[in-house]
């Protein structure tokens, strides 16, 4: 009984450290030059605009992932992306960087990945499906995957299907 004992604690300490270290996974450091400076995810997987957090912070739940860094006349804009889990497995930001400093949109997006992304002079499109988690019925995951949304991008504001996004 005693062995039994001892091999439960033992199973049950090493259960716990690999779910805290599991909680805790940190991610590598990417970095984007700007003309305004540089643009990091360090590897708590905050983004940092010159080495300081935005306001409001934004921080990935998987990792973040910086794209190309697209000038459009006196900003330069980047899209992010916050990869999730299975529940939300993308999210994204506009991040808008001028000599004032970097302002992000609020997260947005389905939770699906993006199938296109389209710039038009300073306008960004993206396009992509509807998401319903793997928790979600399978005809509610069907249909939403047949969905279309178009997220668009302009002058510091974000669209989703033309309506603004709140």
């Amino acid at each position: 009984m005693r062995k039994l004992i001892i091999v439960l604690v033992m199973l049950c300490a090493t259960c716990t450290a690999i779910s805290v270290g599991a909680t805790h996974l940190q991610q590598e450091r990417q970095e984007k030059s700007t003309r305004f400076g540089p643009l990091t995810v360090d590897a708590d997987k905050r983004l940092l605009f010159q080495g300081r957090p935005l306001k409001p912070e934004i921080g990935g739940n998987n990792s973040l992932d910086l794209g190309e860094v697209f000038r459009v006349g006196d900003a330069d804009i980047v899209l992010v992306t916050d990869n999730g889990g299975m529940g939300c497995p993308f999210l994204y930001y506009f991040i808008t960087i001028t000599e004032m400093g970097a302002k992000a949109t609020r997260a947005f997006g389905t939770c699906a990945e993006v199938e296109r992304l389209k710039r038009t002079g300073g306008t960004f499109s993206l396009v992509m499906s509807g998401y319903r988690g793997p928790m979600e019925p399978r005809k509610a995951q069907e249909k939403a995957a047949r969905e279309t949304h178009v997220f668009t991008f302009r002058d510091g504001k974000l669209l989703e299907d033309g309506v603004p996004v709140k």
